[in-house]
């Protein structure tokens, strides 16, 4: 009995400082922070958007919403990382666009920029390829972007990731607005600006499925700049910058297209979020793009140009700093051991999202607090028991205390005149008061021990008294 009340004791303990430890962690718990992701995805021609959509299952799991925003991209996203007052927390924006904004390439505004924004966002990995198509009339001898000098050139829309990009490499080519006319447009699918002559080249940076890139690689009478001569060169001035051959047919064998090799430049997009995104925020999101890959196939079937299989998404960017949530999901392939347990679950039972974060940021520290919390509560706990019989015994004492004080009474009264009337009623409510004590099984022999003591005391006065004193009584 005692073991099991003993046990029962430490296990109440234990849940009392376990909701002490919840009390706490609701304490430091954000309130404003709500299972709520907004993650901007323009761009691309929708490629951003895919991607960003098959994370939504994932993070729903563990009772994040996920909302996509298609109005925001470029220049324009990173500015809203910034902005607190923006919503956004996040976005899926070209590769390269962040190097573009420094350097003697870059103006003394674009540097500005880039030295506000540079500490803003965290990268949680790099997704995909984007190829930089430049794509000319077929008439023009366009070897190389300096080539370009004295051409009019559709360079993307001004708040497009692609314009600047494009502008950074034309500068770099001596090709600028003095000696050329950039125009913040894009080439349609069908290339009628270049085929009409209203442009004589444009720079497009779309991955190779999109729909706009396979038709324009189709379409007769304009052509896709070679930049196998000097292609090591970008790639060693923009680290950004990487380089793929696109080989001969590997588009289509009849009509052979492309007719020849061609060696292209690639950037790749990067999902970037706010410095100060919530861990437990940051680590599902990664562990979303770590085990929603690409699809190596696109929307017919086909498997999709310069895709290699397991290189993405990578962490190594050589623009933005990788967080260190990112770096241990992308490590271990998991989510913290708190978080990936307790997030479907809170999810399911209906806790708020903050409580999880809570939980996942605080856990280690309320552990570490719990093991010397319990060094000293455990061995306080082995008093309890002892504090209760000691409780135990002294109401059992209290009233072998009201016995002797009748003892003493009746032994100080000799003579059968004395009151034992009043004696007897005081042994009966002593033993009615007794009779009413409810004490545990292993105090049962210290209670009949009273009771036996309360009748022997009651025969004493019974053997004393007279009968006309009992009847009184």
């Amino acid at each position: 009995m005692r073991l099991r009340f003993t046990s029962l004791l430490v296990l109440v303990g234990i849940a009392l400082l376990g909701l002490g430890c919840v009390f706490v962690l609701l304490m430091f718990m954000r309130p404003s922070l709500e299972g709520h992701l907004v993650l901007a995805t323009g761009g691309s021609d929708g490629a951003y958007r895919e991607l960003a959509t098959t994370y939504e299952h994932e993070l729903a799991n563990s009772g994040v919403t996920l909302e996509l925003k298609d109005d925001l991209q470029g220049a324009d996203l990173l500015k809203a990382l910034r902005d607190d007052k923006s919503g956004v927390q996040g976005g899926i924006i070209k590769g390269g666009l962040m190097s573009s904004l420094t350097g003697r390439l870059a103006s003394g505004r674009a540097r500005d920029f880039h030295e506000a924004e540079v500490g803003a966002a965290r990268s949680l990995g790099r997704l995909f390829y984007e190829p930089i198509w430049v794509f000319s009339r077929a008439t023009l001898p366009i070897e190389s972007l300096r080539d370009l000098q004295g051409k009019r050139i559709l360079t993307g829309l001004r708040q497009s990731g692609s314009r600047r990009i494009a502008i950074q490499l034309l500068r770099a080519n001596g090709v600028n607005k003095d000696n050329s006319a950039f125009v913040e447009e894009e080439l349609d699918a069908d290339g009628h600006a270049l085929l009409a002559g209203e442009a004589d080249a444009a720079i497009v940076i779309l991955p190779p499925e999109a729909e706009r890139i396979q038709k324009l690689l189709r379409v007769a009478g304009i052509r896709l700049m070679n930049f196998n001569a000097e292609a090591e060169a970008y790639t060693t001035r923009f680290p950004a910058l990487s380089k793929v051959v696109l080989y001969r047919g590997s588009v289509e064998f009849q009509p052979v297209v492309p007719t020849a090799d061609i060696t292209l430049l690639v950037t790749s997009a990067a999902l970037i979020v706010r410095q100060d995104l919530h861990p437990a925020l940051a680590n599902l999101l990664a562990h979303a793009v770590v085990h929603n890959p690409k699809s190596p196939f696109d929307q017919s079937g086909d498997p999709i140009l310069f895709h290699r299989a397991g290189h993405f998404p990578s962490i190594d960017d050589p623009e933005y700093e990788v967080s260190k949530e990112a770096r241990l999901v992308y490590k271990t392939g998991e989510l913290p051991f708190l978080l990936r347990h307790l997030a479907p679950l809170n999810h399911a039972i209906g806790l708020p999202f903050a409580f999880t974060a809570s939980v996942n940021a605080y856990g280690v520290q309320v552990l570490l607090f719990l093991i010397p919390a319990l060094t000293i509560l455990l061995p306080l706990m082995r008093t309890i028991p002892l504090l209760y019989r000691w409780a135990v015994r002294q109401r059992l004492l209290h009233w072998y205390h009201e016995l002797k004080m009748v003892e003493r009474d009746l032994d100080a009264t000799r003579s059968a005149d004395a009151d034992a009337g009043r004696l007897m009623a005081e042994i009966e409510r002593i033993d009615a008061a007794v009779r009413r004590i409810r004490v545990p099984l292993e105090f049962s022999d210290q209670l009949y021990d009273l009771r036996g003591h309360i009748e022997l005391v009651q025969r004493r006065v019974s053997q004393r008294a007279s009968p006309v004193q009992l009847a009184a009584a």
